[in-house]
């Protein structure tokens, strides 16, 4: 993975960060009229199918975290998210095309047969694990790795999702490049996106990019994790912290980012009506959605993609939402079975294993 100097931020950025050529770029618009609903027609932003190793959204803000420093190095990475964290995935899939390892903070996600492929495939890829059964014992799982099960190389911290501002630029170059697709006749210019948010790199980013291109619209975030794992709060930080990284990296833009994006007609607003039970918790209106995302030739899953596309059926089936709406498919529907090697549960820690055992 050799940094490229090709950079889509070079016109606002004259100092530019390294980049990786990890991801197929631009990935493609297209309709979805299975996913229309009242006076609302949808088109959808293809991100699945953004790297043949692994799509979705991870892929872009990767390319620019493991480019620079502290990640550029052979070192392992260490980060944190559930047992069936796409981060993770993504994570392991692309250090392992330089033969480097990830060390993961994990855990417990219901055991859907989505969670135990994405797990087996992050142990056949020799992921060491340091395992909590909730995210309170998260720092339980860090102490260990610190102080009582230290590995013979200590990992690089990446922060949950890539989501830092260095990360963001991702998708600020995600937003110039909407922003082409809008010129080039691709879509029309939509009057609200429907997004995912996890770690909130993703709209963050994206706010920025489509706010330098005089993109007016409205984000919809939908939230996959409860108001005390992200709210308006942590989102307005990660936009702060993309800019300053911007800024830091040339950027001669005034003002605070609350302005840039007032200025340009870009608002948001974040929805936890999908999060159910919890994170990562299936719903029957996420996998009701997936089902008819399907029927327009997506593949959802349940933890992110599938909510949001609940909530945004829920509210285009109103009459206060009318013309072109896009959403954003992060997910990675790449068919990774092949990457899974016999045996891969004995490399698990004992309690994972015993997970992986038992029958959903």
């Amino acid at each position: 993975m050799a940094p490229t100097d090709e950079h889509v931020l070079a016109p606002w950025l004259p100092h530019m960060p390294q980049r990786l050529s990890l991801a197929k770029l631009p990935t493609p618009v297209e309709r979805c009229t299975a996913l229309d609903r009242g006076r609302a027609r949808v088109w959808v932003k293809r991100d699945d199918l953004s790297s043949d190793i692994y799509g979705g959204g991870k892929v872009r803000k990767l390319e620019y975290v493991l480019a620079n420093p502290p990640h550029n190095t052979d070192a392992p990475v260490l980060t944190l998210g559930g047992t069936g964290s796409h981060h993770l995935l993504a994570v392991a899939l692309f250090l392992a095309e330089s033969g480097r390892t990830l060390h993961a903070l994990t855990f417990d996600q219901v055991m859907t047969p989505h969670v135990r492929t994405g797990l087996a495939v992050l142990a056949s890829l020799g992921t060491q694990f340091w395992h909590s059964r909730t995210r309170v014992g998260l720092p339980l799982a860090w102490l260990r790795y610190q102080l009582f099960q230290r590995p013979a190389r200590r990992g690089v911290y990446m922060p949950p999702g890539a989501s830092d501002g260095l990360g963001g630029l991702g998708f600020v170059a995600a937003g110039r490049e909407l922003a082409q697709q809008i010129a080039d006749g691709e879509l029309p210019h939509p009057g609200r996106i429907y997004v995912t948010g996890g770690s909130a790199g993703t709209s963050a980013g994206l706010a920025i990019g489509l706010a330098l291109c005089g993109i007016a619209t409205h984000i919809r975030i939908i939230s996959a994790v409860e108001t005390m794992g992200f709210n308006r709060l942590m989102f307005g930080r990660l936009l702060g912290q993309i800019y300053s990284c911007m800024r830091k990296h040339g950027f001669a833009g005034r003002g605070r980012v609350s302005g840039l994006l007032r200025e340009a007609g870009v608002s948001w607003s974040i929805d936890h009506s999908q999060v159910g039970p919890g994170y990562a918790v299936p719903t029957e209106a996420g996998r009701q959605a997936i089902t008819v995302a399907g029927e327009g030739g997506l593949s959802l899953e349940t933890t992110y993609t599938g909510k949001c596309v609940a909530a945004m059926l829920n509210e285009l089936e109103g009459d206060d939402v009318e013309g072109p709406v896009l959403f954003w498919n992060t997910h990675a529907g790449n068919d990774l079975s092949p990457r899974i090697v016999a045996g891969w549960q004995q490399r698990l820690p004992p309690v994972l294993a015993r997970a992986v055992s038992t029958p959903d």
